[in-house]
């Protein structure tokens, strides 16, 4: 889960910021403390604290303005929280109603676990979860049964998405790369992605077809927003690109030059 959704004072922090750049620079502490159901005390305390990391320029006579970091790091959080909800989401697709696959036989009716296996949402009749909700039918195992009545949020790692980098042709492409460690890095890999000419014959090389060829990064993110990791062999002219797109969703990569 992300910190601003885990820790009380993270989220306190942000809360502060946001009030300066949506009210300020004129905004008393008292106000601010009223609107967060703080003491002024605590906003004061806060407020040094932000004061003192850059984040907020205090102007005089109760003025106060976001600095540029103060901003950077309000969208930051913004983007992580974003990323965090739109998997969850994607995840539990509706509250009304959601399917899932039975991981054992169910009876409708009967109150079952929401788990996340292998980037798919499953029904269990283990409860021990932190998710439960309610079959909506009967369901053998390995069928498609509709979930409603969801109880709270399906625990899952966001996936790790490996970026090896081939040079272009220009360098000499998949002839200068270090075959060894391309092998390395897609060991254990089960989704391979291939962005340029360049890194499919690299790929040809060591072996190994690529899963992926077309809107690579669309399907590692996705593939990451439902705990999936991912590998992509990638060229060094479309690395920025890639890796911009990655930061967007808060997705956590690593970057290795071939």
């Amino acid at each position: 889960m992300v910190e601003i959704l885990r820790n009380k004072s993270f989220a306190t922090r942000f809360q502060i910021l946001i009030e300066i750049a949506t009210h300020g620079p004129t905004i008393q502490q008292r106000a601010i403390a009223q609107e967060l159901s703080i003491t002024p005390q605590a906003v004061s305390d806060y407020i040094s604290q932000l004061e003192g990391e850059s984040m907020i320029t205090y102007l005089g006579r109760s003025r106060y303005q976001i600095t540029r970091e103060g901003v950077n790091w309000v969208l930051k959080n913004v983007r992580e929280v974003k990323a965090y909800f739109d998997g969850i989401d994607s995840v539990i697709n509706g509250i009304v109603i959601s399917p899932a696959i039975a991981e054992k036989n169910i009876k409708k009716g009967e109150q079952v676990g929401l788990k996340m296996i292998n980037g798919l949402l499953y029904a269990t009749a283990d409860c021990q979860t932190s998710s439960t909700g309610i079959a909506e039918a009967d369901a053998k195992a390995g069928e498609d049964v509709g979930v409603h009545d969801i109880q709270g949020l399906i625990e899952f790692k966001y996936g790790l998405v490996t970026i090896l980098v081939v040079p272009g042709i220009a360098k000499g492409g998949s002839r200068h790369i270090d075959l060894a460690l391309l092998k390395t890095g897609l060991k254990g890999v089960s989704h391979v992605g291939a962005v340029g000419l360049e890194s499919v014959a690299a790929l040809h090389r060591a072996g190994i077809e690529p899963n992926y060829l077309y809107d690579v990064s669309g399907v590692v993110i996705d593939a990451a927003l439902h705990g999936l990791s991912s590998a992509v062999v990638c060229t060094e002219e479309d690395v920025y690109a890639l890796v911009s797109s990655l930061k967007d969703r808060s997705i956590e990569y690593s970057l290795t030059s071939l």
